[in-house]
């Protein structure tokens, strides 16, 4: 229950009925399946009896009407209790960017044939928006759907498809003018079975075997005008951008599921390996490291759950920042912790057998996949509406009066003079239209977005208490994160000297004047000892 304070009793309880299923279901056949790149049916048609793939899906179509946050909890716990990436990643596809766009903008008809057997996972779904010559510039297709009597005739390709070589039922973008741009890009459901479709070449990868992934072509197939989606020529604005901003919350949700099951694995190990006669975890450089996916997987989930809970409360809202934001601090925070915790396994981190190792190879494309963390940087950057815009959406997160106490009562730490001057920084920055002229400035003044929306919203937490997480330890874990997200997310954030070289300094000044952490560490480490491993202080 630690490992995870920050959902009441009924959302803890559907988090761990999905962690145990994962565990006791997928973890015995995960190494086998990733090893051997094979598809677990088995578990995919026992995740349907579960309601898990059509949990997004409203009652009246055959779903579970869960909510953006249900969603999140359900991807986070079923990598937690199997790290079984892959096939999070093929149930992602399916419920988040394979379903949603016809439950968004489908016709009542479309949804009435489509959701209920995609609730049940009856019908496997996927996205085609990715092609061989167009990622980023996912605007630039060349797919292309001619108008003809009764329908369209598509051809083309799509590469990267998850769920391609499985699927029944894919959402494909294509172009429906000869203009370029995101302008005239149309959206159709185009089935498996329809003449001239084509998996083309189905895909080895680096990580996540246990999903597949296939290039799809569209030779002359017909797709008749009843599976247009949406209007025509408004897919990627209306479909594309909506879809992307759910699968940056939900499938991104998975991650610190992984950083729950190394913190877990990790911890335990450095507890019974000995070495030079004490264990592992009695020293610093392997405490530090525990320490660190602990203080990122609490500040991972906060960012996860503010953007879900945003999502349920208005979901006409578009928090194109919001999610690019979360999706940079949780990839890049777990592509460091899956490498750290490959080291602190050592030799048998590196071994194929060792779940780590699965880990390492996995979480890389959460800095890729749904648009890269370049692109984040871009987005965060271009959709920063001014400060008061940016923090007001941020203060949703908590009551008034607990914001005012925190602000309060950090006033005159070193945290709260630390967040103040990234404020004060991004206050002069985003006034600057210059920052625009150079992309060294976006990215860095994207950083400093990331890093201060990360900070403020674990001060505002770090009043708060429960019997599992208490606001001592909560302030303790908000000087690590201080120290921890800094170090990271800094790094870029002196370039914006040449727009305001002293707000810049004085930020940088105020970092570098913080006390070390080696205490704090310490602390963290017993704290989670206690915990997770029911031990006393050695």
């Amino acid at each position: 229950m630690i490992l995870n304070p920050y959902l009441n009793s009924s959302d803890l309880e559907f988090y761990e009925t999905v962690k145990k299923f994962s565990k006791e279901k997928a973890l015995p056949s995960t190494e086998e399946r990733d090893e051997h790149g094979t598809w677990g049916d088995d578990i995919w048609k026992e995740m349907g009896h579960m309601g898990l793939l059509g949990l997004a899906v409203p009652e009246e179509y055959g779903g579970q009407g869960g909510t953006c946050l249900q969603c999140c909890i359900a991807q986070e716990a079923f990598n937690a209790g199997s790290l079984d990436g892959g096939f999070g990643l093929s149930w992602g596809a399916h419920m988040i960017i394979g379903t949603l766009p016809i439950l968004f903008q489908g016709t009542e008809s479309q949804k009435r044939k489509y959701l209920p057997k995609l609730a049940t996972g009856e019908w496997i779904a996927g996205l085609g928006l990715t092609e061989p010559d167009s990622g980023s510039d996912a605007a630039g297709m060349l797919t292309f759907a001619q108008k003809v009597d009764g329908g369209f005739i598509l051809n083309g390709s799509k590469m990267f498809i998850t769920n391609g070589p499985i699927g029944q039922v894919f959402i494909i973008m294509a172009r429906t003018t000869k203009s370029r741009g995101p302008m005239g890009v149309s959206a159709f459901i185009v089935e498996s079975h329809m003449k001239g479709f084509q998996v083309s070449k189905v895909l080895k990868k680096l990580g996540h075997n246990t999903s597949t992934t296939a290039e799809l072509s569209f030779q002359d197939m017909f797709v008749p005008d009843e599976n247009l989606l949406g209007p025509l020529n408004s897919g990627f604005l209306r479909i594309g951008k909506a879809t992307l901003e759910w699968e940056r919350t939900v499938l991104v949700a998975a991650v610190p599921g992984g950083m729950e099951f190394s913190l877990e694995a990790g911890l335990d190990y450095a507890w019974k390996r000995h070495q030079f006669g004490k264990p592992i975890l009695s020293f610093y450089a392997v405490q530090e490291k525990l320490t660190r996916n602990w203080i990122y997987l609490c500040a991972s989930r906060r960012l996860i759950y503010f953007v879900a809970n945003k999502k349920d409360s208005d979901p006409s809202s578009s928090l194109p920042l919001e999610s690019s934001a979360l999706k940079i601090f949780v990839t890049e925070t777990a592509e460091e912790m899956a490498s750290e915790a490959v080291q602190l396994f050592g030799g048998m981190g590196y071994m194929r057998e060792c779940p780590v190792s699965r880990l390492y190879r996995d979480v890389k494309l959460g800095t890729i996949g749904g648009g890269t963390s370049e692109i984040q940087r871009s987005i965060v950057s271009s959709t920063y509406g001014g400060y008061e815009k940016f923090i007001g959406v941020l203060e949703q997160a908590y009551p008034e009066e607990i914001r005012k106490k925190a602000e309060l009562e950090f006033e005159g730490s070193a945290e709260g003079q630390f967040l103040s001057a990234a404020k004060d920084l991004i206050r002069s920055v985003g006034k600057n239209s210059d920052r625009k002229k150079k992309q060294v400035w976006e990215f860095a003044f994207a950083d400093l977005l990331v890093l201060t929306a990360v900070l403020q919203l674990s001060l505002w937490d770090a009043i708060q208490s429960n019997s599992e997480y208490a606001s001592e330890d909560r302030r303790r874990d908000l000087r690590l994160l201080t120290f921890f997200a800094g170090t990271k997310f800094l790094k870029n954030v002196p370039f914006l000297k040449e727009l305001d070289p002293i707000k810049t300094k004085e930020l940088l000044h105020l970092f570098y004047d913080l006390d070390t952490v080696e205490t704090e560490v310490q602390d963290c480490i017993e704290f989670l000892k206690t915990r997770i491993l029911g031990t006393a202080k050695v």
